[in-house]
């Protein structure tokens, strides 16, 4: 949580670190220069001091020095960059607020040049990796698909000509233990290999849960990786790439330490929103939530599961120098089926019990045998391959370009839901509209939702860089993009409910004494208030609404896309050290759906585009101070958000708006070595982003608008819409602040590096509305750590401790509807903990 002492107090520490630094620089070697970093940002090796774009990098090494270990790290300490726990990553305001299928991502990872549509590469060991670059902003040119608010690229390690390996070992707290091997060499004259492998576990969970369940957060992982390089001729080099992923966690996609901070639910008959469909696991149940006092504490009889499986990846790339112009061949392939669940009712609730209760019409029974065993289910099954040709010009002339070619392919699928398990009822439901049997139900589902996505993409891009008078470069660059999407959306609804004995004696003829322990189809009636699909199919939203096979309701969805995006920007460098830039980019995301959520009645969105218009200044003083700013302003059109509507009932879905924005900012990155043992490093990034154009809406969960930071403009007292202009955009602190340092003690035996970091992260919201529940407050992180390095650098010793003070963030707040106790239900994703260890590293 926010305190603001010791923000004062790091803020003199820093400021009397420097005034002592200062006092003695002039007594600092003069030959001392920062070490200079070659990114590959705009796909050709340049200094990362000479790129014309915002961009941090962090090496292998450095990623070490910080203690830089997972995408929450390289989050939270880069400037403009968020990321929430479920594989969603902001830069700059930009980001995805939803993992539905036929959505994208803002911001694009590509893994040795090739794209990927998970977050989770930027988490290899750094081991494998060689470098990693983020790119803020859109990059409409060069890189193109989802890369609206930026870009990351994981630059792995390839094989050497010389025969070397390393080996590392670490262990840490929570049980906590890694191991990683790499071997690489020469097998004969030009051609060279690199095989190894990581296995990660962890014991003990984040999350200590005190019920019968295992804990959440606990981890077991492996990474396989194998690469063979050859030498083709003179002039032509390729490589054969393979890695493999296998997870067995006990938490959800994308590292989700998720807790709900709310009292149990003890008076509502049914659950909320979707879970109304059956009855309500902890009505009566005289257990406390043990989250309210510690979120880092739960009560559940299930275990949370997390299993990425069947993962294979290859890649290909190949380079031709053709004198003074270099072809690159770059192909991927990558599949993977990933499976979560876990504990709905998130209590440990055991053994039949009742409820006694009433229907809509006010009708009282008894509901016998409910079950208190409810699960969520999610799963993801992907593959996609892509294709890229390019290019490039090698010469060192006034005038650079590159010329290219894209194709990329994905097929998924995603089907997720809510069940109950323990209640024949519902594996048995009935027809609404006849009365009878209705498709079996076998695994008790009372949502089933899923959907099928294929995608076809295709651009052609070129980019020339102009030196068209002394020390000035002109920039000019345009892509042409096409995204052809087609793909199924189905759901299935089954209720045991009040609602449910009510439409049963309505439709069915069925005494309420049967109907109590009677399960019902009720798809058609949830989706568009009908007993049958004609009541469905007289919708126009639902005209190519079909029956599915196995039960509920399918339809198809398809929209092709085309965009021309690009860059024009100048540059000036007067001197080595000086360089100045001012920029435009055109960015673009494909439009999409909201498929696999429901059957939402309006599940398209258009587009988004953004024009950003920015100017860097990146300065080198004397080799020993480096100031790296930029101002960028972005006109977002179109900002793809999803917004949760009551569907029936109180059952809710969602659906996809497209709105206006609009954000500018400040980015800040230095680094300044006062003594040749001393290094000092800060980046800090102001954003102002705001909804531009947005109204009006109901917040489902104050659909009175009567919490804080509500702007009610009209709708009835149980319904009021809201205006959203001016409201913050999700994933996006106003403030971001880092600051380091680290001093090398030099023995004879070795050195001995002592360095900490400390991050404070603004308050961040976590939807387009205002309200507090939705805020994530703002935090303080603060990271210690100690390397030793041997005299002829054959092993390094490290030990440190993350999140020191134990500082209790969240990544994100979402709260759920008002219950009887005048309570909401708030769902938190949760940051790491503290953690310590040592890790061991020896080279050879």
């Amino acid at each position: 949580m926010y305190r603001p002492l010791r923000l004062r107090s790091l803020f003199i520490m820093g400021a009397s670190i420097a005034a002592m630094s200062a006092a003695t620089q002039a007594a600092a070697q003069e030959a001392f220069t920062i070490e200079e970093l070659v990114v590959t940002a705009e796909k050709r090796e340049q200094s990362l001091q000479d790129v014309p774009v915002a961009v941090t990098a962090y090496t292998s090494e450095k990623r070490d020095l910080m203690g830089v270990a997972t995408v929450e790290d390289l989050a939270r300490v880069t400037p403009s960059v968020a990321y929430t726990n479920n594989d969603r990553l902001s830069i700059r305001g930009f980001g995805r607020l939803t993992n539905a299928i036929g959505t994208d991502p803002s911001v694009a990872l590509y893994s040795d040049g090739i794209f990927s549509n998970s977050m989770a590469d930027s988490s290899t060991p750094s081991l494998f990796i060689e470098r990693t670059e983020i790119l803020r902003g859109p990059q409409g040119t060069l890189y193109g698909r989802n890369s609206i608010g930026g870009a990351l690229n994981i630059i792995g390690k390839r094989p050497s000509d010389t025969f070397q390996g390393e080996v590392r070992g670490a262990v840490g707290n929570y049980g906590s233990w890694r191991t990683d091997a790499l071997l690489t060499g020469p097998i004969t004259e030009g051609l060279r290999f690199l095989v190894g492998g990581s296995v990660e576990r962890r014991d003990e969970g984040f999350i200590e849960n005190i019920g019968p369940g295992g804990d959440t957060s606990a981890l077991k992982r492996y990474i396989v990786e194998a690469q063979i390089e050859a030498d083709l001729g003179e002039n032509v080099t390729a490589r054969l790439r393979y890695t493999k992923f296998d997870w067995d966690d006990s938490y959800g996609v994308g590292n989700i330490h998720e807790a709900v901070i709310s009292p149990y639910d003890t008076r509502s008959a049914t659950g909320l929103e979707n879970s109304a469909l059956y009855y309500n696991p902890t009505f009566g149940y005289a257990g406390v939530n043990p989250s309210i006092a510690d979120p880092y504490k739960i009560d559940m009889d299930q275990t949370m599961e997390g299993k990425l499986s069947d993962h294979n990846r290859l890649h290909f790339d190949l380079t031709w120098d053709l004198g003074g112009a270099t072809l690159k061949y770059l192909a991927g392939y990558q599949a993977y089926t990933y499976n979560t669940n876990g504990d709905e009712d998130r209590s440990s609730r055991q053994g039949l019990f009742s409820i006694a209760t009433t229907t809509p019409t006010g009708v009282a029974y008894t509901a016998q045998n409910v079950s208190p065993n409810e699960r969520f289910f999610y799963t993801e099954k992907q593959k996609w391959w892509s294709n890229e040709i390019n290019l490039s010009s090698n010469s060192d002339g006034p005038l650079h370009w590159i010329v290219g070619l894209y194709q990329y392919h994905q097929e998924y699928s995603q089907p997720q839901g809510l069940r109950v398990l323990g209640d024949p009822a519902m594996q048995a439901p009935l027809s609404l509209a006849t009365g009878r049997p209705a498709d079996p139900n076998p695994k008790g589902n009372y949502l089933s939702v899923d959907g099928s996505l294929e995608v076809n993409s295709y651009a052609a891009f070129g980019q020339i860089d102009y030196e068209f008078a002394e020390n000035w470069t002109l920039t000019a660059g345009l892509r042409y993009s096409v995204d052809e999407k087609s793909g199924t959306d189905y759901a299935r609804y089954v209720s045991r409910s009040p609602t449910t004995t009510y439409l049963l004696q309505q439709f069915g003829g069925i005494p309420a004494a049967i109907g109590q322990g009677v399960a019902l189809d009720m798809t058609t009636f949830v989706v568009c208030g009908g007993a049958t699909i004609a009541s469905c199919t007289a919708l126009p939203q639902y005209a190519n609404l079909r029956e599915a096979k196995g039960g509920g309701l399918i339809r198809d969805l398809k929209a092709d896309y085309d965009a021309w995006t690009g860059t024009l920007g100048v540059q000036w460098q007067p001197d080595g050290d000086t360089n100045a830039y001012a920029r435009y980019s055109r960015g673009y995301k494909s439009g999409g759906w909201l498929a696999s959520n429901g059957l939402t009645p309006v599940p398209y969105a258009d587009p988004e585009y953004v024009n950003n218009y920015e100017v860097g200044l990146k300065k080198t003083f004397g080799g020993r101070f480096q100031l790296n700013s930029a101002i960028f302003y972005a006109d977002y059109q179109g900002f793809q958000a999803p917004l949760r509507v009551i569907i029936s009932g109180s059952t809710t879905g969602t659906q996809f708006l497209n709105l206006d924005a609009r954000n500018w900012g400040v980015e800040l990155e230095g680094q300044w070595a006062p003594l040749d043992n001393l290094m000092l490093f800060a980046s800090y990034a102001y954003i102002n982003a705001e909804v531009t154009n947005g109204c009006c809406f109901v917040d489902v969960n104050d659909p009175t608008a009567s919490k804080s930071g509500a702007k009610p403009v009209g709708g009835t007292a149980a319904a009021r819409t809201q205006n959203l202009e001016g409201n913050r955009l999700p994933m996006t602190p106003e403030n971001k602040l880092n600051l380091g340092a680290n001093y090398t003690f030099d023995f004879d035996a070795g050195s001995l590096t002592l360095g900490g970091t400390y991050t404070y992260t603004d308050d961040m919201q976590t939807a387009v509305f205002s309200q507090a529940n939705y805020t994530a407050p703002a935090n303080e992180i603060v990271d210690f750590r100690a390397l030793w390095k041997d005299g002829q650098d054959r092993f390094t010793i490290i030990g440190y401790v993350k999140n020191a003070f134990d500082e209790v963030a969240f990544q994100s707040s979402t709260p759920t509807s008002l219950t009887p106790l005048g309570d909401y239900r708030r769902t938190v994703k949760l940051n790491f903990p503290r953690t310590y260890g040592v890790e061991f590293q020896y080279r050879f």
